[in-house]
């Protein structure tokens, strides 16, 4: 999959739409996982993940991260909360 270079609402939503397996932790923090095809299992390193974080009371600053700031798709779903989130690097 090509990722949108920018990270708007819309783009948000296709990934959003695209996502093999979506966590929502709690109201603020959601993790996007993306597997390759073919990936049995969510201990394989055929995963990309993006963390969504909602913060704030009106305004809300939402943030979209992801693993090691990278898209490609070589991170293992069950390690996502030992992952850095930067900024997307690609």
């Amino acid at each position: 999959m090509n990722f949108p270079p920018v990270a708007s609402t819309q783009n948000i939503d296709k990934i959003r739409s695209s996502a093999d397996i979506i966590e929502e932790v709690d109201g603020s923090v959601t993790y996007l996982g993306l597997c390759m095809p073919g990936t049995i299992g969510t201990h394989e390193p055929k995963w990309s993940i993006m963390r969504i974080v909602e913060a704030g009371t009106l305004p809300t600053l939402t943030t979209f991260t992801w693993a090691d700031g990278s898209c490609a798709y070589n991170l293992i779903w069950d390690d996502r909360e030992t992952y850095n989130y930067l900024f997307k690097t690609f």
